[in-house]
């Protein structure tokens, strides 16, 4: 499952003419260990919500 939504990042960066990055992708997801297995998580969405260009344009 962690690699689809890293794949879906990439999709929706390319599509805005975005470079994907790491420090993109953090604004969204956070990596999780669960029973023993890493994945990720999404992110407190509201925080994003109140900035959304800010937050995703820099990365933060």
């Amino acid at each position: 499952m962690g690699m689809v939504r890293i794949r879906h990042f990439e999709f929706i960066c390319r599509s805005q003419s975005m470079e994907p990055s790491v420090a993109r992708f953090r604004v969204f997801y956070q990596l999780i260990r669960n029973m023993g297995f890493y994945s990720f998580a999404l992110r407190n969405v509201k925080n994003i919500l109140i900035n959304p260009l800010k937050a995703f344009m820099t990365g933060r």
